[in-house]
């Protein structure tokens, strides 16, 4: 009997494979046929991934089924909702430990659960644990790490762990691709505001991004937070100071922002692009973390306001064909 379980441990031991996540971990995993997902995004990059289907729990705030996530809305509902839960989910919000235990995962993936919190989960688990990553602010290991590029990377991590590197390379190449063609686009050199970004929750006008990433991809700043790095809110003096020539709001935070809007008709009347009409409607940026294909649709949107001809329609499609296999049924005004 002991012989036997030596042989199964060496022969587990040969199968195993050191990886390094986002927070520079040196994790070794055996196998990778059952897998969770904690934390806010981590679903999100596994479904583009398509790895969905070696799930065997699933986090309760994933059975929204939300049009402000497209990526649940390509999930299979039946499958999804069959699976145990192993926590209510949320950004930093720690799992159901016993579940885990119970379900003997091959592999646990994580988004916005900190470092401490990451190794706990592997201690008591006993289970390979990765820490996948959207950038500064969104569950990075700094400040300065690019949303876009945090997200390649934690798809290559995901490519190396499931052998998936094909749909990491397509994914990758489309998104450089989307990069290049943005950057030779023009926009008017204009006094541009992003508000109603949804963090940790949703918000009003005044909640904004410094290095707003459809912005980035267009290189337009954001001027009101020129110090900052990540998500901010500014107080309504200071966008009134701004007096932005053009807005734009996130979808998301729609009703919020109407609320606020009827509310505060005594100062939104004097800004520039409320008294004009230049406000227009973003596809959602944030939702249970960032939605990776909003930010090139959204880039485009904003182009086409500022006088470019770009048929939205096909850009939508194309983007969520290649991120969630097909189009996704949402409209902006």
């Amino acid at each position: 009997m002991r012989l036997l379980f030596l042989i199964i441990f060496i022969a587990l031991t040969l199968n195993a494979k050191i990886f390094v996540d986002m927070y520079d971990r040196e994790v070794e995993i055996t196998d990778n046929n059952k897998i969770v997902c904690l934390g806010p995004g981590t679903l999100r990059l596994i479904t583009y991934m398509q790895l969905e289907k070696k799930l065997i729990g699933i986090e309760k705030k994933e059975l929204r089924f939300s049009p402000n996530s497209a990526y649940s809305l390509v999930l299979d509902k039946k499958f999804i909702k069959s699976l145990p839960i192993v926590g209510q989910g949320g950004p930093g919000k720690m799992p159901n430990l016993e579940t885990l235990i119970s379900l003997k995962p091959d592999v646990i993936f994580t988004s916005i659960l900190s470092p401490k919190q990451v190794a706990l989960i592997q201690e008591k688990t006993k289970t390979p644990v990765i820490a996948l990553s959207y950038g500064s602010n969104y569950g990075g290991k700094n400040n300065k790490e690019d949303k876009i590029e945090a997200v390649k990377k934690s798809m290559l991590i995901i490519a190396q762990i499931m052998d998936k590197q094909n749909r990491a390379d397509e994914l990758i190449t489309f998104m450089n691709k989307q990069k290049e063609a943005l950057k030779k686009i023009t926009i008017d050199d204009k006094a541009i505001y992003v508000g109603g970004v949804a963090y940790k929750g949703l918000h009003g006008i005044t909640s904004t991004e410094s290095d707003y990433p459809a912005f980035k991809l267009l290189n337009i700043k954001n001027p009101i937070l020129q110090n900052h790095i990540g998500h901010a809110f500014v107080n309504k003096e200071t966008l009134l100071s701004f007096n932005p020539e053009v807005v734009f709001l996130d979808l998301v935070s729609r009703k919020i922002i109407l609320e606020e809007i009827e509310k505060d008709k005594a100062i939104y009347k004097h800004i520039q692009a409320f008294k004009n009409s230049n406000i227009y409607w973003l596809y959602p940026s944030n939702f249970y973390n960032t939605n990776i294909e909003n930010i090139y649709i959204n880039s485009w949107l904003i182009a086409s306001h500022f006088g470019k001809d770009i048929d939205i329609k096909k850009v939508k499609e194309r983007v969520y064909k290649k991120f969630l296999g097909k189009d996704i049924n949402t409209n902006v005004q």
